[in-house]
């Protein structure tokens, strides 16, 4: 799975799993998923980490739960990218 992939599926999460009134053409790939951004916050991203093991089969380990990791959902899918091609 390529990176474009994860980030449209990631997307696709947020805007249609998560309950946090956003739509798809409202989600942009630098965009931060915090207050300065998207506006989620830890309750959705809770949900968020959940649905995204679930979809793409794999475990954040806890060194991988940083603010860093949740920047913007490039940064987040350049991750997953590293996690479902081992």
């Amino acid at each position: 799975m390529n990176k474009s992939e994860i980030v449209s599926q990631t997307k696709k999460i947020i805007a249609e799993d998560l309950d946090v009134n956003l739509k798809l053409d409202e989600i942009g790939e630098e965009d931060s998923l915090f207050e300065d951004g998207l506006g989620l916050d830890s309750i959705a991203i809770v949900e968020l980490i959940t649905l995204l093991e679930e979809r793409f089969g794999f475990q954040f380990s806890d060194e991988n739960l940083t603010k860093e990791m949740f920047s913007s959902i490039s940064t987040l899918s350049d991750f997953i990218a590293t996690q479902v091609t081992h």
